[in-house]
């Protein structure tokens, strides 16, 4: 079930947002850059700065962060690198009421033009590096079995 945030964000996306590829406008950019980060968390566990969510998540963060507010912002920044689930949850849905908010208030912004959200990625920043500790988990748990049956 949705909530009013998210309704209200979907209402957004669907007036702003093309069907693929950036928005025209800074207000779309905005709706589209935190759409990505629910979406993400919400079908497939992604998290900003955590894990695969470096790669998902992160450019849109980053946007949010340098297009909007201070409060969006320091929301944004709360975000960042949380793994717990209920906690980020609860973060994101101030954040999905704050961006309708700002993007409600803020009617100049369907007409100014805008940056593509990607542009935002930092190519050594942004990668999943969650793979190497399970590597090395991998690469232990062989020695203690070679270990085993020396």
């Amino acid at each position: 079930m949705m909530t009013k945030n998210e309704m209200r964000l979907e209402a957004l996306f669907d007036e702003l947002v093309p069907m693929s590829g950036k928005a025209e406008s800074k207000a779309g950019e905005i709706v589209r850059a935190i759409s990505r980060i629910g979406y993400r968390n919400w079908n497939d566990g992604d998290h900003v700065g955590v894990g695969y969510g470096k790669e998902t998540c992160n450019p849109a963060a980053r946007y949010l962060m340098e297009n909007t507010n201070e409060e969006i912002a320091a929301l944004v920044t709360g975000l960042w690198g949380m793994v717990n689930d209920a906690a980020y949850d609860a973060i994101l849905e101030v954040l999905n009421g704050k961006v309708a908010d700002y993007v409600e208030g803020n009617p100049a912004l369907r007409n100014e033009p805008t940056k593509d959200m990607f542009d935002y990625r930092i190519a050594s920043e942004d990668v999943d590096d969650s793979w190497e500790d399970d590597e090395d988990d991998y690469w232990e748990e062989e020695e203690e079995e070679e270990e085993d049956y020396e």
